[in-house]
């Protein structure tokens, strides 16, 4: 066990440091950076289609120096030092799997992704702020959504052992590199895993942790519940005694058209109820006498309910989370306005020029799970379910949720990626000096802070002049 005083490790329930005080971790998730997710920059479908048409808009030259300029901004030493200002001593940082590994060279590690995630931890050191590294986008895809680069709609890292490999193996360059840095606070092995057969889920947990804990034995790790980390129950119980599970939630008041407290789909949502619904998404942690880290939460803002209603539900969570002792990460730090700490102004460079595309988008709604609103096109797609659930009528199958699982396909999977090309020509002709200057759109200081939100967190982590 490493002896540097900062390290963290897994001591019954609790995280300590090395010194065996208790540590309460609480900060932000950095997505839509090195996991770049369309509703956080508002691009249509997934992270490599949109590259592709960048690229192929601009040259492969200038969609590079597109890519790097963004990445530059959104996020940088600011940022961390921001967070640190706020009391917030937690980072969790998603990774794409392909800023490391190409499909077509798989095992061949590339020296680009690792400088900037070596880059991190060292804005982490200086600011002494722990940062999780999350896999939020595992090779074979652990889900079917756009968040881990899926452009087919298909887990395959289930049962297919050509991506799990390469999965593990990524997981074991990353135990070499960080396993003697104290500032990573743990390896969160896979995001929001949604593994039809629980037993692949719990074969993949157990392999993982084998490989790493060959390399380093120190680091915390950190696995989360299946469908998207909300089911644990089936999971086989901790068997690695420096582990954490972590739980996400999104509860209906967040994200659904309504005011907090109030009644929502006919029932009654109010502090009480968000405890209840946290208390049994993680009995299973408790019982088993294992810390549970609340790795996501937020809502959505600027989506038919007011601001104060939407922080309303977040400081409830985070007061819920206090309560049992949970370290907590808000998704997510950035944005364009939806659910980030700091946004990019509506005016601003990056804002107006992909405005007509976003709209359409919208108008579609290609982002289903942040577009709350009733499209036209899905009375349409209602329409067709009806059709289909008359013509079989009473035969087997789930057919449930057709019009929504007729919507996903359609607008976030068919229609988004049609979408792609309409972005990226917004970018073509312009020079290098004009896309620096519209990726500055992101930059911390170009950026309006969610106040309610800035205050809540500093009252939470005891900087003076919190609120809520």
């Amino acid at each position: 066990m490493s002896a540097h005083p900062e390290f963290l490790r897994v001591q019954g329930d609790r995280i300590v440091n090395g010194r065996g005080e208790a540590v309460r971790l609480r900060g932000f998730c950095i997505g839509g950076w090195m996991t770049m997710e369309n509703f956080i920059t508002g691009y249509p479908g997934h992270e490599s289609g949109m590259r592709a048409a960048v690229a192929a808009a601009l040259g492969a030259e200038k969609a590079q120096f597109f890519f790097e300029r963004f990445m530059y901004h959104f996020f940088n030493q600011d940022d961390v030092r921001f967070m640190a200002s706020l009391g917030c001593n937690l980072m969790r940082v998603a990774l794409n799997y392909r800023h490391f590994e190409d499909d077509d060279r798989p095992f061949d590690y590339k020296p680009e992704g690792f400088a900037r995630l070596d880059e991190v931890v060292g804005w982490a050191r200086e600011n002494h702020v722990y940062v999780i590294l999350d896999l939020h986008a595992v090779q074979g895809w652990q889900n079917a959504a756009w968040h881990s680069d899926n452009a087919g709609g298909k887990a395959h890292l289930w049962g297919q052992k050509v991506f799990e490999d390469r999965a593990v193996a990524l997981w074991e360059e990353m135990a070499r590199r960080y396993r003697g840095e104290p500032w990573v606070a743990g390896y969160n092995v896979a995001n929001e895993p949604d593994a039809a057969e629980m037993a692949w889920l719990n074969h993949y947990y157990r392999r993982v942790t084998e490989a790493i804990r060959a390399i380093d034995p120190d680091h915390v790790l950190i696995l989360e519940g299946n469908r998207t980390s909300q089911q644990f129950h089936q999971l086989d119980a901790p068997f690695d005694d420096n582990t954490v599970y972590s739980s996400h939630n999104y509860p209906v008041p967040a994200i659904d058209p309504g005011e907090y407290p109030g009644v929502f789909h006919g029932e009654l949502y109010d502090r009480a109820k968000l405890k209840e619904l946290y208390t049994a998404r993680t009995a299973w942690i408790r019982e088993h006498g294992v810390p549970h880290y609340f790795g996501e939460f937020n809502s959505i803002f600027g989506n038919a309910a007011p601001e104060e209603s939407r922080l309303r539900v977040v400081a409830d969570l985070v007061d819920i989370a206090e309560e049992y002792g949970d370290s907590w990460t808000i998704w997510c730090y950035k944005d364009i306005g939806k659910m980030g700490l700091v946004y990019a102004a509506p005016d601003s460079k990056w804002m107006r020029r992909t405005r007509p595309i976003r709209e359409i988008k919208s108008a579609l709604r290609c982002d289903s799970w942040i577009e709350r609103h009733d499209a036209e096109l899905f009375t349409h797609l209602r329409r067709v379910a009806d059709h289909v659930l008359n013509t079989v009528g009473d035969r087997p199958g789930d057919w449930s949720n057709l019009a929504e699982e007729l919507g996903f396909a359609l607008c976030d999977g068919f229609l988004s990626g049609k979408l792609q090309p309409a972005f990226a020509e917004q970018f073509r002709g312009m020079s290098e000096a004009a896309i620096d200057a519209m990726m500055e759109s992101f930059a911390l200081q170009n950026c309006i802070r969610r106040e309610g939100l800035v205050q809540m967190v500093r009252a939470r982590t005891g900087i003076e002049g919190g609120a809520l």
